[in-house]
């Protein structure tokens, strides 16, 4: 190799190492403060189920699992999410680079040792200085201000894996009336904060519900998802219904999407649901918030 090409390719490995070294110090640096913060939060508030998650390095999620706060009023909640914020706000060294902060209360656990159940309960937005996202009286929201459709990812150290899940995306219609899916999975190791796990998911379950006036989904329908047109899912089941003495039907169907599918569903500009003769579209935001998911998980 001549003198010059060899020169060359030791500075560009010198500043390559320096540049890794670099990234690997930014890394550590940040485990170390979410690490510090989620001790502190645990100290603080005396509850040892705490998520504390990091997202593109601006958005920072505190998540109360199992919360005695969960069985009690939600303006509560809405207190401790404020308390939890201005913690926040105190103790993490990196404060300045956060743009919003998300205090959320699930309830969480496990059936049949290897089937977990999540409710979201509460989220909580609030800027870097401690102020609301949005107001509630105001009854208007931004785009991000919408929690329910954030995706959330809550570690369990005596499983051992992640929890991955969206509250909710409605459909169609409202909580009372309409169709809601909630997409869900879990991956190996601790995917929270700046990790990610080095494990797919074998596949992404979506939990339907349909609240109406008469079985929407009777018999077997076909489901069919379609990315950009393009038929990316197509399978057939069968919801299980129920009427209330009120003449409400409930209808709820767990589906179990294989994870190159859900890629696949992601990587589209439209997302397009349809069963039976019924078609639903995704909006821009839940596409958006379904393609975070993956963010979680090292391909």
């Amino acid at each position: 190799m001549p003198s010059s090409s060899r020169s060359l390719f030791l500075t560009m490995a010198l500043i390559l190492s320096c540049l890794l070294a670099a990234g690997c110090a930014q890394v550590a640096k940040s485990l170390g403060e979410l690490s510090r913060l989620h001790a502190e939060i645990v100290k603080e508030y005396r509850e040892k189920d705490v998520g504390v998650n990091l997202n593109n390095n601006t958005s920072l999620s505190i998540t109360f699992i199992n919360s005695p706060l969960n069985d009690k009023a939600p303006e509560e909640r809405a207190k401790r999410a404020e308390q939890a914020a201005a913690f926040v706000i105190r103790h993490y060294p990196s404060i300045d680079q956060i743009e919003e902060i998300w205090v959320g209360f699930v309830r969480q656990e496990t059936r049949f040792i290897v089937v977990h159940y999540s409710e979201g309960l509460d989220v909580f937005g609030f800027d870097k200085n401690g102020h609301p996202l949005s107001r509630p009286e105001e009854g208007l929201t931004t785009g991000k201000s919408d929690s329910s459709i954030r995706p959330m990812a809550i570690y369990s150290s005596r499983l051992k894996e992640t929890d991955v899940r969206i509250t909710r995306l409605q459909l169609e219609g409202d909580l009372n009336y309409g169709l809601a899916v909630a997409p869900h999975f879990t991956a190996p190791g601790d995917a929270t904060g700046v990790r990610r796990s080095s494990s797919l998911p074998q596949a992404v379950s979506f939990d339907f519900a349909s609240y109406s006036e008469k079985s929407m989904f009777p018999g077997e329908p076909r489901i069919t998802v379609l990315a950009d047109g393009k038929v990316v899912f197509e399978t057939s089941a069968q919801f299980s219904t129920s009427k209330s003495p009120e003449g409400k039907f409930s209808e709820f169907l767990l589906l179990q999407i294989p994870y190159p599918a859900f890629r696949r569903m992601t990587a589209g500009k439209t997302l397009t649901l349809k069963i039976g003769d019924r078609q639903y579209e995704f909006t821009d935001e839940q596409i958006e918030a379904l393609r975070e998911m993956t963010q979680y998980v090292r391909e």
